[in-house]
């Protein structure tokens, strides 16, 4: 048994000794020679890990897994799927079974499999399930013993609209109509790990583009994926400075400054100036838990300029990531007047609401008399209940109240958010009772994300 599957019968064998079905996986490593990463391919299809090692990123794939983190200790090892955000726990390895599965990778890759403590990193390619994947692999000693992560990623975005992300009609709207401005700042915000740039990535992609120019400029060793029509400019240590790029770029003329980071502040006064002077534009982002949170960091960031930032500042987007419900098996049932007021719905409004359908654990599926009982699980999303995930989204307009109360109370940030909730801006709850009323996901799942903020 792998992974707690049973396999079907073939030459190969786990370390345990254990006969399983290994899938046929191509890997065309980075950074290692053609003809090496063959031999190094061939060879490891002969040592004793192979088989869990394929399995190990094969059954993530399948699991709809975007990350893989396996904690080594002296008596053994303990990996973890990632799915729709939540960590998924997989049996226990012993040290000798995790380690075996570590060499083959660590060998594949051509890093030192003996090197137990510093930093390796590695990447490769593979086609699987007639889907291009590009997944990193990452180890590192920690206090425990070692610490190993897979990042595992599509070659070709699949999410490539704002309606695709769960942004509602009227929030793209108001947000194209700031990214298309000019005249001002607007900021693209998340917290760590909820998507921020994926959403960065897609909302610059859904601005006009064709009749202004946009320019990019970024740090050399955090080059992302290319922007259609944002011409990029990179600055790098023993090369050009940022500010000797932004001198360089300004010369162009550009209509809009995209800017991953603020960078530092002789850029910002730079900016500043052609904001004001020309009648440019500017859009950056910063990891924030909420659209307050993000426009106060950039204020405190930058104390020498917060003033003249807070006054070209014109929108604030903020994005929680949350699971959809299965629809295979999500459960309607019927919310009580008092549960409705509570969520600030009309009675009536809202005749259905849906939970998932959570199977109970394998030790409760007994009938009477203790024995086992089947259980049908659903087929979509393997019991979880959830399948996928969507962005919840809060926009935050900055008018010229808001630009005072921010002046007045940013040092409290408490009473500037219930100002921003006077105000009419909907946050995240606003947002998620709504996705709970039209179906997409629940009461509970709403709760887990918020109380995470």
């Amino acid at each position: 048994m792998i992974f707690g599957k049973k396999k079907k019968s073939t030459d190969n064998k786990s370390s345990a000794g254990t006969e399983i079905e290994v899938p046929n996986l191509e890997i065309k490593a980075s950074g290692v020679n053609k003809d090496e990463a063959v031999g190094l391919l061939i060879a490891c299809r002969q040592l004793p890990g192979y088989p869990l090692a394929i399995l190990l990123v094969t059954n993530a794939i399948n699991t709809r897994a975007d990350r893989i983190l396996i904690d080594f200790s002296a008596q053994g090892a303990v990996a973890r799927y990632r799915v729709d955000g939540i960590w998924e726990s997989l049996p226990a390895m012993d040290r000798a079974t995790a380690d075996a599965l570590l060499v083959v990778w660590k060998k594949i890759l051509g890093l030192n499999p003996a090197e137990r403590k510093a930093r390796q990193d590695g990447k490769f390619a593979t086609n699987f399930r007639d889907i291009d994947w590009v997944i990193s692999f990452m180890s590192t000693g920690v206090p425990s013993g070692e610490r190993v992560l897979f990042t595992i990623e599509r070659k070709k975005p699949v999410l490539k609209t704002l309606t695709d992300l769960g942004m509602r009609d009227a929030v793209q709207e108001t947000l194209k109509g700031m990214l298309n401005g000019d005249k001002g700042m607007v900021v693209i915000s998340a917290p760590a790990t909820h998507g921020l740039p994926t959403t960065w990535r897609i909302a610059l992609e859904n601005a006009d583009k064709f009749v202004r120019d946009w320019v990019l400029i970024e740090n050399k060793k955090n080059q992302e994926p290319d922007i259609i029509n944002v011409t990029e400019y990179f600055y790098e240590d023993g090369g050009d400075s940022a500010e000797q790029v932004f001198d360089k770029v300004r010369l162009k003329q550009p209509d809009v400054y995209v800017l991953p980071s603020l960078i530092g502040p002789q850029i910002v006064e730079a900016v500043l100036g052609q904001i004001h002077k020309e009648h440019k534009h500017m859009v950056t982002r910063i990891v924030a838990s909420d659209a307050v949170d993000a426009l106060i960091q950039i204020l405190k960031g930058n104390p020498k300029h917060a003033k003249a930032l807070l006054g070209v500042a014109q929108g604030v987007l903020n994005q929680r990531l949350i699971r959809r419900l299965c629809e295979s098996c999500k459960q309607a049932y019927q919310p009580t007047p008092q549960l409705l007021q509570k969520l600030g719905l009309p009675a009536g409004r809202v005749p259905k609401l849906y939970k998932p359908t959570i199977p109970p654990p394998p030790e409760q599926r007994v009938d009477a008399k203790g024995n086992p009982i089947e259980i049908e699980i659903c087929k979509k999303c393997n019991g979880r209940g959830y399948f996928g995930r969507m962005a919840l989204f809060e926009l935050l307009v900055v008018d010229d109240n808001m630009r005072k109360a921010f002046a007045q109370l940013i040092e409290k940030p408490d009473e500037l958010r219930k100002f921003v909730k006077q105000a009419g801006h909907s946050g995240f709850f606003e947002e998620g009772v709504l996705a709970c009323a039209l179906g997409q996901t629940s009461l509970e799942e709403l709760q887990r994300i918020l109380q995470g903020k």
